[in-house]
């Protein structure tokens, strides 16, 4: 009888096949084996042993200590499609935009038992969170905390209906199908004509219609248009563009990155942001400002251990997080795992009227708080929160305090409360508590939102948490009224209200919002609805001054020159840098300018007095 074996098994585009998979900078071999069925190819990793990290850190004296990687794709042309499956280390050399991503959960929607799933991996795309939901027993994909208003499934695993027993009884679904099969070599494009026909189908709509209402774009020309959106976006280095691993990590493993960033690699960095991707261009002298589509897609992200040895890689394109602007339709798209996202309208529009309605003036001062920190202009909730009990008399601000169980961690209350007279509540008075967010970007107002529910919660639930913020706000009571102040919070009558502060209209109201921080403003809301417990949104108007994120920095003016038939950028005399410098890394328009043509931009020196500037930082072109 057959040994039931693991595969994984990729579905290759249409057109790709094994000559157009593979990366060109892979280090795989060709190789020949007698049972391949006819027309496929195999390849192998072979690599050469290498020492583990530790033997040489603790001086280990057995020579005999090696460690290697091993493993194989075998292409596998099934009519006008080709498959991959893939084992051991090789996945890592196959091209990740040659395959499709949603093949593997696309066959696991169609094919398990909706009454007997076992696993589901969940990203909410706005923060990009991901978890994990594991149970002992089957069940359905309600009790495996699957939210259809706000996340998307990334894999999924259980048991398969009656009528696929006979293929195999249980999948996990994601990019790949993993799977594993008691068949001879000879059997597998027989397999593989089936999982292509569960590929196709929409069985899956019937059992799991909630995942509709996050859908995917499928035509050509929007793509193409939020793709030159968000080019754009990566070339200034927006600040609503993010960096996120399409994959849940465990950080126990030592896990760090490589950086492959068109054709160069970065040292092993165990950080892994936009930040330190762009510290590696500039170190590299490459301009994001150039970079094309093409470039970001081919570009990935290598992970490692401190080692540098590789475990998975994802290519840029798929690790990037965006919030497209709002578009002439009037939809939203998100760019989450290299597939951009809109929400359907009618769920769109039952965010945008349930938001709308809880919007209402602030009753809090404007922000003028600037901090000042290595010569320049920073935002400072700290400052803000600081300053508004000396403006409006009646608040208090419990910033940064702790009302925690005694060894948990840190909760903090709220960042402002105060407390207002209200004959539905008992004893007539009411708890204002403000959470307040110098932002609107999606993964910081979400913090601010659980922040409000978690605090709410746990005041109601512990009495040593009440007795905590008592004491706070008996310290901080000045002229009030100290018994109001207190008895609210014994009566658990509470209303929650979230502060933003911005420069945007507050006409606009859920607009100002990104997509996914409504949705996960909603739920918010609605949990602190069951607890009876009002909530509203609010914005504070952002009066202080434009920042100039790089005054640390002199701004020069600098001219186009000549040296040699190449074209060099100086500083005029006379500004304190030597004229007679190269600035590197001038952004192209700077660079095909013609000669003589001058500039105010600014420009960083360092430790050698070598000059630079970024293609993000200010940039005037002078008459």
């Amino acid at each position: 009888m057959t040994k039931s074996r693991p595969f994984s098994i990729y579905l290759l585009k249409t057109g790709v096949t094994a000559d157009t998979a593979l990366r060109q900078d892979h280090e795989l071999e060709s190789a020949v084996a007698q049972k391949l069925p006819e027309g496929s190819s195999l390849f192998i990793l072979d690599s050469d042993a290498t020492r583990p990290w530790w033997r040489e850190y603790f001086g280990v004296e057995k020579e005999d200590l090696w460690q290697q990687q091993k493993g194989a794709l075998v292409f596998l042309p099934v009519g006008d499609r080709c498959f991959a499956l893939s084992f051991g280390q090789a996945l890592h050399h196959l091209d990740e935009r040659a395959f499709e991503y949603d093949f593997g959960l696309r066959v696991t929607l169609n094919s398990l038992d909706p009454k007997h799933l076992k696993s589901a991996d969940m990203v909410s795309p706005g923060a990009a969170r991901r978890k994990r939901t594991q149970v002992p027993s089957s069940t359905d994909l309600t009790y495996l905390d699957f939210d259809g208003n706000s996340e998307i499934i990334r894999s999924l695993t259980g048991s398969v209906r009656a009528e696929y027993k006979e293929l195999f009884k249980n999948a996990t679904g994601s990019s790949s199908l993993k799977i594993s099969l008691k068949l001879s070599p000879s059997e597998l494009v027989t397999i593989c004509e089936k999982l292509l026909k569960l590929y196709k189908s929409e069985y899956y709509l019937e059992n799991f219609p909630n995942i509709q209402n996050i859908s995917p774009v499928s035509d050509p020309e929007t793509i193409e248009n939020l793709d030159a959106q968000l080019v754009s976006a990566f070339r200034s280095m927006d600040e609503g563009l993010a960096l996120g691993i399409p994959d849940i990590i465990d950080y126990r493993d030592n896990t760090c990155c490589i950086f492959d960033l068109n054709g160069a690699k970065s040292e092993v960095t165990p950080e892994i942001s936009l930040e330190s991707l762009s510290d590696f261009a500039e170190a590299k002298n490459i301009d994001l400002s150039d970079m094309t589509l093409e470039q970001i897609k081919a570009s990935r992200i290598i992970m490692t251990d401190y080692d540098g040895k590789p475990s998975k890689s994802f290519g840029l394109y798929r690790s990037l997080i965006f919030d497209a602007p709002v578009s002439d339709d009037g939809l939203v798209y998100h760019l989450c795992e290299s597939k951009w996202y809109q929400v359907e309208q009618n769920y769109l529009d039952k965010l945008t009227i349930y938001i709308d309605q809880r919007c209402e003036d602030t009753d809090l001062p404007s922000y003028n708080h600037d901090e000042t920190k290595n010569g320049k202009r920073v935002y400072s909730e700290g400052a803000y929160n600081a300053a508004v009990p000396n403006i409006v008399g009646s608040i208090i601000c419990l910033d940064q305090t702790d009302i925690s169980p005694n060894g948990n961690t840190a909760i903090e209350p709220c960042d402002l409360y105060k407390v207002v007279k209200d004959a539905s509540a008992s004893g007539g008075h009411r708890a204002i508590m403000y959470g307040v967010k110098i932002s609107t970007r999606s993964a910081q107002l979400s913090h601010l939102f659980n922040q409000g529910l978690n605090s709410v919660e746990i005041i109601r639930q512990e009495q040593a948490c009440r007795d905590k913020i008592k004491i706070l706000i008996a310290d901080r009571i000045a002229a009030n009224d100290s018994q109001s102040y207190t008895e609210a919070i014994d009566n658990s009558e509470f209303k929650v209200i979230f502060g933003i502060i911005t420069d945007k209209d507050k006409n606009n109201k859920s607009n100002n919002l990104p997509l996914f921080s409504k949705i996960s403003l909603m739920r918010t809301m609605q949990r602190l609805d069951l607890m009876r417990i009002p909530a509203s949104l609010t914005f504070i108007p952002d009066e202080s001054p434009a920042k100039d994120g790089y005054a640390r920095y002199p701004t020069l003016t600098v001219e186009v020159g000549d040296s040699n038939g190449k074209t060099v950028v100086q500083p005029v005399p006379g500004q304190g840098a030597d004229p007679t410098k190269a600035i590197a890394r001038c952004p192209k328009d700077v660079r095909e300018s013609p000669a003589g043509t001058r500039f105010r931009m600014v420009v960083k020196t360092d430790d050698k007095g070598d000059l630079s500037t970024h293609h993000g930082w200010p940039l005037e072109r002078l008459p």
